[in-house]
């Protein structure tokens, strides 16, 4: 009887020290990635310009230009997280 209790409690011992090395290991990794991480804002800006010229002829001959201009504006911005890469030699 108590072979079988010493051997479920040495199992769950290094059960519960398996499961906490491996949670520490995971805050490593994501803390160290935090760290060498750089955040970027990115700013998308897409511009549309259309220019119409439009003729007219008057009734008594003389032609008339008129111009139009649409000027279209989009800026989105987004984030982005990029490593710092070291490449080659320290």
């Amino acid at each position: 009887m108590t072979t079988i209790f010493i051997v479920f409690v040495s199992f769950g011992c290094v059960f519960f020290l398996a499961f906490a090395l491996c949670a520490l290991w995971f805050i490593v990794k994501k803390w160290e990635c935090s760290a060498t991480a750089q955040k970027q804002d990115v700013v998308h800006v897409d511009e549309h310009v259309k220019v119409r010229e439009n003729i007219v002829q008057a009734p008594n001959g003389m032609k008339a230009v008129s111009i139009t201009v649409d000027d279209d504006l989009h800026a989105d911005e987004e984030q982005e997280c990029r490593k710092n890469e070291r490449i080659g030699k320290n």
